[in-house]
């Protein structure tokens, strides 16, 4: 493998390209479960395009394709929470408890001063973890104003970093999760983790790391040790540890591409060869899709000139990506017009956009459904 097939795997591995991504764990998941599960974390700031990005992979990009991730997260498959970097993502609901416990107390320790600034105690938390359990079990999942209104006792007001950080401090502790669907919107509620998943799977520290990485590796090779460290927001010398261990174990294997060290899925070469020519087809992905998100350097992807024009003023907020040849070619968003073209695109400087093969990218997209 060469620098310029570097994100031609990378779409093959995280199931963008080439057969449909299988459950990693052998567990009987849905497509859109085994796609999460897969991942490990889909980041999930724009819900509608974290649905939109595991359907994408699941094989199933028709019109069905959306509805069958929500009816994953309705049958209690995939949860969404603050999983790891404060960034809220999706993942499988049995491995959210583990996952958690490798991040959540540091997210905690890192936030501690926000909370302070916003005046939230943990007696505060303490108290809005007995009112949310209580509505809960009385009322069912509740949207974020229904969990506000239950708040009110302790003094959970309108402003924003208070109401965000009561909340995100209860899903950090694990207390809370976000799942089900609401109905007609690209949004979801809050129950309690413990009834939701009754049966989580349980990893002492050790084997939730080597799990964690061993996962992050298969679906998002060939990457480095500086994006493992990047996309879980753990120590650099933790995650080193854990994907050598996965090394020992041949469950994962290095090469050098270029100067750098990668490592990857032990039969990616193979699937690479096999792949290769679909991976240079047009694709219309959300704007924080997992092949942009998902490293420290984006670069065999996206060049770096263009990433200003991708996240305009570095706010965070990722734009949507066409990428063909296997790399991004410009940004597009839906035709505000009934009639005609379905997306307008936005070339990079200096590159073309086909249209044609955009529209044709569109006909099968499940955002256009």
């Amino acid at each position: 493998m060469d620098v310029d097939q570097i994100s031609a795997a990378r779409l093959i591995s995280q199931g963008l390209v080439g057969p449909a991504p299988a459950s990693p764990t052998g567990t009987a998941l849905s497509p859109a479960g085994a796609v999460v599960e897969h991942l490990g974390c889909v980041q999930a700031q724009a819900l509608g395009g974290a649905l939109a990005s595991v359907a994408l992979r699941s094989g199933d990009n028709a019109p069905a394709g959306l509805d069958a991730v929500r009816a994953a997260i309705d049958a209690g498959e995939v949860v969404r929470s603050w999983t790891q970097r404060g960034t809220i993502h999706l993942t499988t609901a049995k491995d959210l408890g583990w996952i958690l416990s490798l991040t959540g107390p540091r997210t905690m320790k890192s936030t501690a001063k926000r909370r302070e600034y916003f005046g939230i105690t943990d007696a505060m938390l303490e108290a809005a973890a007995e009112l949310a359990t209580a509505a809960i079990r009385e009322r069912g999942p509740l949207t974020r104003e229904e969990l506000l209104e239950a708040f009110a006792p302790v003094g959970a007001g309108d402003e924003y970093g208070h109401a965000r950080y009561l909340i995100t401090s209860l899903c950090l502790q694990n207390l809370l999760v976000q799942a089900p669907m609401i109905a007609g919107k690209d949004d979801m509620k809050y129950v309690l983790t413990a009834d939701w998943v009754p049966t989580p799977t349980e990893l002492d520290a050790e084997a939730a790391l080597h799990e964690w990485m061993r996962r992050y590796v298969l679906s998002h090779g060939p990457v480095t040790i500086d994006d493992a460290t990047r996309w879980t927001g753990l120590p650099k010398t933790t995650v080193k540890s854990a994907i050598n261990t996965a090394l020992d174990a041949e469950e994962i294997i290095g090469t050098t591409i270029g100067d750098v060290d990668y490592v990857h899925a032990p039969d990616l070469e193979d699937r690479l060869a096999e792949f290769e020519s679909a991976a240079q087809d047009t694709m219309l992905l959300p704007g924080f899709d997992e092949i942009i998100l998902g490293y420290k350097d984006r670069s065999a992807t996206l060049d770096p000139e263009h990433e200003k024009l991708v996240v305009p003023g570095g706010n965070g907020m990722f734009k949507n990506t066409v990428i063909s040849q296997g790399r991004a070619q410009g940004t597009w968003k839906r035709s505000p017009r009934k009639t005609g073209s379905r997306v307008v695109t936005d070339s990079f400087p200096g590159l073309t956009v086909d249209t044609d093969a955009v529209e044709a990218a569109a006909a099968v997209h499940p955002a256009f459904a």
